[in-house]
């Protein structure tokens, strides 16, 4: 019972150290200006601020600016969005058509109980092998004939023939609708987007920074030391060292737990 209570106050400390740890990388990383960026490095010793930071920045707005500008290139940019849109739609209803018109056949062949074995023991075809003396060889030929009548085949030969072409043109068409509801939008769709992503380029970046900086910190160790050394104005002293009283409670009730 007592390891579950100190359980709940690390739980509750390690939330209150996250919450405190959020507001000081907020503080310490409050821009992406390089200063700014210079500064914070100086004052927690992380690596991944300078240059890198800055290398990163560059690299991801050179992929957008060449992404871009391919997607220019394309015929299809001249088409406006809404239009694009249009036709994707197009091509998606009369897919569904053609796979509705293969799908009686599939239905009927799937929907007979003998219709996998006769598939699997190659009826119809040279790899059939069951003997004529086998009471399973006219019941082959009689669900074989059964399902002749039902899909107004002349023969099995046939049917299989006409079953593995709507099988295979049914999957080439199902492959079709999920590259168009999955793949790229439209040039001139996916230009726009870049295009947003490109203002919010430095946005993005210093929300995945300040995480990462709230992250070493919640590691604890060297970027402590750094930081207590670093002569703070007063403000973020006393964010460091709110922050420190609660990595101090912290580490004597892991003490207290590792020892229970």
């Amino acid at each position: 019972m007592a390891n579950l209570g100190l359980r709940d106050q690390i739980a509750r400390l390690e939330d209150q150290l996250r919450q405190e740890n959020q507001v000081l990388a907020l503080a310490l990383l409050p821009s992406l200006d390089t200063e700014v960026v210079a500064l914070a490095q100086r004052r927690t010793g992380l690596s991944f601020l300078l240059p890198s930071l800055f290398e990163i920045l560059a690299a991801e707005r050179r992929e957008l600016e060449e992404r871009r500008r391919h997607l220019e290139s394309l015929p299809e940019f001249a088409v406006p969005i809404r239009e694009s849109q249009r036709l994707t739609q197009d091509e998606i209803r009369r897919i569904r058509e053609h796979q509705a018109a293969l799908v009686p056949l599939i239905r009927e062949c799937h929907g007979h109980p003998r219709f996998a074995l006769l598939l699997r023991l190659g009826y119809g075809t040279g790899r059939y092998s069951t003997p004529f003396w086998r009471l399973s060889f006219y019941a082959d030929r009689s669900a074989a004939e059964e399902l002749c009548r039902r899909t107004g085949k002349k023969n099995f030969a046939a049917l299989l023939r006409d079953y593995e072409s709507a099988m295979d043109s049914y999957e080439t068409l199902n492959g079709r609708l999920d590259s168009l509801k999955t793949g790229p939008p439209p040039p001139r769709l996916e230009w726009e987007q870049r295009g947003r992503q490109l203002e919010e380029l430095a946005g993005t970046q210093l929300i995945t920074q300040r995480a990462r900086l709230q992250l070493a910190l919640f590691k604890g160790g060297a970027i402590w030391r750094v930081l207590e050394q670093s002569g703070l104005e007063p403000e973020l002293a006393r964010l460091v060292q709110a922050a420190g009283l609660l990595r101090d409670q912290l580490e004597e009730l892991r003490k207290m737990r590792a020892g229970g």
